[in-house]
This record gives structure tokens, C-alpha cells and sequence, in this order.
């Protein structure tokens, strides 16, 4: 037996497929927010550290605040179906189940961090896709200027997060344990 695979022995043994995806939910909702981390990640630190043209800057702002305004509700129901289903029944017998499970909490630990300071920090509307706009919460220049640095300090985690789920996922798919056939439907 190799044990690179060893862990899917289960699996390779008699499991059918349905055990071992996901909820079709759950994978719209996973790379629904992919979609929105990243390019929220990428544009903010580009945004951040690159100190682009002040144009291209306001535009990444504006498309950041509103897609991640529209994603709030996609969240919380993404929270729902991995707390209420969890993951398939072949991720609970692997090595390393735990260790998965704790660092998909902290995840989304830090996605509801990231996203409750970056509404807290907004010291003007919060105008989505110039169709609707909200108040901001706070008027408190200080409390704002608090909730910026919650929100940089928490986006840098869910970056280094980010980096080790993807080199995680990629560790396994290296080593023959196809953990991404069960994020697609077939």
C-alpha cells in the first residue's frame, strides 16, 4: 500500500461518491468566496503597497466595498452549511482531520473579522455598485481609525491563511490524496 494514498483507503474502499463531496451548495458557495477573498486580497494589498494612481485606487475601492458588501449575506450562509454539514464523511476519517477543521474555523473566524471591521471602519456611505447605499455604522474618526488597522492587520492573516490553505490543498494533490474532486461536481 503507498502510504501517500493511505488516507483514502476509505474512500477507495467501497465509499460512494455522495459521502465524499460536499453539498452542491457548498461548492458555489466555496468558490463563490474564493472569487471575492482573492481578488479582495490581491486588489486591497496591490492597492496598499503598490500606492497605484489615486483613480485606480478609488476604482479598487469602490468595487471592493461593494462586492464584499454583496458577499456578507453569501457568507453568513456559507457559515451555515459548513457548520450545519460540515465536510464529507471521508474528510472525517483522515489524518490531519482536526488540524483541518480547527484551521477552517480560524478562516472564517478571520473572514467575519475582516469583514465586520472593513463596515466599521467606513468613514463615508457604504454605496454598492452606485445602486444602493448604506450609512455608515460608526461617525467616531477614532473608532475608525481603529477598525482600519483591525481590518489590515486581520486581511494580512487571512492572507498568510489563504497561502497555507492553497499550499495545503496543493500538498495533497502532489501526493495523489485528491482532495479537490470533491469541491467539483461531476
Amino acid at each position: 500500500m503507498n502510504s501517500s494514498t493511505a488516507c483514502f483507503d476509505d474512500y477507495n474502499n467501497g465509499h460512494d461518491m455522495e459521502d465524499s463531496r460536499y453539498k452542491w451548495q457548498q461548492i458555489y458557495l466555496h468558490w463563490i468566496s474564493a472569487a471575492v477573498i482573492f481578488w479582495g486580497l490581491f486588489t486591497g494589498f496591490y492597492a496598499a503597497f503598490a500606492k497605484p494612481d489615486p483613480f485606480i485606487a478609488n476604482w479598487i475601492g469602490f468595487i471592493n466595498v461593494s462586492a464584499t458588501t454583496l458577499f456578507i449575506p453569501f457568507f453568513i450562509l456559507r457559515s451555515w452549511f459548513f457548520f450545519r454539514y460540515g465536510k464529507p464523511t471521508v474528510s472525517k476519517k483522515m489524518k490531519g482531520h482536526q488540524l483541518a477543521y480547527t484551521v477552517h474555523v480560524l478562516i472564517y473566524i478571520n473572514i467575519l473579522i475582516v469583514m465586520v471591521s472593513g463596515v466599521l471602519m467606513m468613514e463615508r456611505p457604504i454605496n454598492v455598485f452606485n445602486i444602493i447605499q448604506f450609512s455608515q455604522p460608526l461617525t467616531d474618526a477614532v473608532l475608525t481609525h481603529q477598525f482600519n488597522l483591525v481590518h489590515k492587520f486581520s486581511c494580512m492573516i487571512l492572507g498568510v491563511l489563504v497561502f497555507g490553505h492553497v499550499a495545503a490543498v496543493l500538498y495533497h494533490e502532489c501526493l495523489g490524496r485528491l482532495v479537490m474532486r470533491r469541491m467539483w461536481r461531476a
